[in-house]
């Protein structure tokens, strides 16, 4: 008489959950009642099944366990929903499960639910789509999409500001930052890696508008009648969001209706103690911007934009100065 297969040592698997940092068990379980499952940096399982069934812990080799795929589209990164947790068993796509509350049948959101909500923030950041791959952390020396502090001891207090910001942004506890440098020395790449993570990793909602972009946007809708799109329809979305990264503070054509219209965005979120992040090429005054600046024809940030709106970024947000050479010319075509 053949023996049966012994599959206890899959059985007592099954039964150990795996279990996030914030105490909440999570895994998935195959058609034969294997347990399968990795966990990702943000402690939700992902699980990698072999073609006959038998669960493995090795991570799926498209995402790498991250369980979302960015990709460049043609003017925006864009996020997705890998293959490997597309299709949730324990929900079937709806989003939702239905459990037992008293005597009472009840909907709550199934586990899959925070990863769709983290995905469809990185998409509604609108990230340019070159700084798609663009990470706060080299994963090494080879890296050319994580942030190198090139020995700088400028970009090393920049880079440990924008880290803190993993952490904490609660808006009651945490300043804004205004990254302050020449083109090319990483300011937009440091952003962008940190709305990526903020987004991806902690489903926290971040905008990136360009300034330039911004006014234009906003000055096309003059010539148009569309009550959608209108000026305060723009606005508002940018006032509401929890962080808002401006990036090229200062460019364009400096008119008083410019300036209009970044007073209302940067007062309305001190006010309502939101964070800004932003950039600039310009040198406040108190941080070097001046005579010398206009000695080699450069503007400082109150020229640009007015002493009234520097005072009131100074007094939300912290001013960081990188001060280094194009890393386009002296590094690596790819960095930025």
């Amino acid at each position: 008489m053949m023996k049966k297969p012994d599959f206890s040592a899959q059985r007592e698997l099954a039964t150990r959950a795996k279990v996030t940092p914030n105490g909440v068990a999570v895994g998935s379980v195959t058609a034969n009642g294997v347990a399968s499952g990795s966990v990702t940096p943000n402690g939700v399982a992902s699980a990698s099944v072999t073609p006959n069934g038998v669960a493995t812990d090795a991570p799926c080799t498209r995402c790498g366990g991250r369980e979302y795929l960015v990709t460049r589209g043609e003017e925006l990164a864009e996020a997705v929903v890998c293959e490997c947790r597309a299709t949730c068993a324990k929900c079937k796509g709806a989003r939702y499960v239905i459990a037992r509350e008293g005597v009472y049948d009840v909907a709550v959101p199934c586990d899959c639910a925070a990863l769709h909500r983290r995905v469809r923030a990185f998409n509604d950041a609108r990230i340019p789509a070159g700084y798609a791959d663009k990470r706060l952390t080299p994963s090494g020396p080879n890296d050319l999409h994580g942030f190198s502090d090139r020995k700088s001891e400028s970009l090393k207090r920049a880079k440990a500001a924008v880290h803190r910001y993993r952490i904490s942004v609660d808006a009651s506890q945490a300043q804004g930052l205004l990254l302050i440098g020449g083109f090319g020395v990483g300011k937009t790449h440091l952003v962008c890696g940190l709305v990526s993570y903020l987004t991806l990793e902690r489903g926290i909602g971040c905008r990136f508008v360009d300034y330039h972009e911004l006014m234009a946007r906003i000055r096309a809708t003059f010539d148009r009648k569309d009550e959608t799109e209108n000026e305060a329809a723009i606005i508002e979305p940018l006032v509401q969001v929890p962080v808002l990264v401006i990036d090229d503070l200062g460019k364009g054509q400096g008119s008083n209706w410019e300036l209009t219209i970044l007073d209302q965005i940067i007062t309305r979120r001190y006010n309502a103690r939101r964070i800004i992040l932003a950039t600039t090429n310009y040198r406040p005054e108190s941080e070097g911007g001046g005579e010398s600046d206009k000695r080699r024809g450069l503007e400082s940030l109150e020229e640009r934009i007015g002493g009234r709106l520097v005072s009131r970024l100074q007094a939300s947000c912290e001013f960081m100065v990188l001060d280094v050479d194009d890393y386009r010319k002296t590094g690596p075509k790819a960095a930025r």
